[in-house]
């Protein structure tokens, strides 16, 4: 899976009202797509296709926030799980881990998750002659993310 199984290049289209027969900007919206995917995913640390991620453990602990989380790859973890994070240790080494992150199936990922990001693609698609950015995001929007945000300082 990918950011593009997530959103669909004609879904892409369909929602910015470009027509299927209109493809000089194909690969800038797929660009697009996958910059807007990857900005809800840092906000959030929701992960919106499954991957592997490797982590360093620092003393031997580290705290995910990447959600969810699918798998542990490396044995002999002891797991914490908390409200906001997922905990896990491993000895007193500064090695890495390696989790399988991300949602398997695109019909788990919160709904407001995608629709926020259909949202900062078209401030990229249309927004970017005006100089709009992600700092133009509506208050609506920011709540959303801030909603799903799963690390708060």
């Amino acid at each position: 899976m990918s950011y593009l199984d997530v959103i669909s290049l004609e879904d892409a289209k369909v929602y910015l009202r470009i027509d299927d027969d209109l493809t000089e900007d194909d690969s800038q919206i797929r660009r697009m797509i996958k910059g807007a995917l990857h900005y809800v995913e840092n906000y959030t640390n929701h992960i919106l296709y499954a991957r592997n991620k490797e982590y360093r453990l620092i003393d031997g602990e580290v705290s995910v926030y990447d959600h969810p989380i699918n798998s542990e790859v490396t044995a002999d973890l002891t797991v914490e799980y908390k409200t906001l994070h997922t905990n896990y240790t491993l000895g007193t080494s500064n090695d890495l881990i390696s989790l399988n992150v991300g949602y398997v199936d695109c019909d788990d990922i919160p709904e407001a998750l995608v629709e926020v990001a259909y949202v900062i693609l078209d401030l990229f698609y249309y927004g970017k002659e005006a100089g709009k950015t992600t700092n133009d995001l509506s208050d609506f929007d920011k709540h959303i993310l801030n909603d799903f945000k799963r690390f708060i300082l």
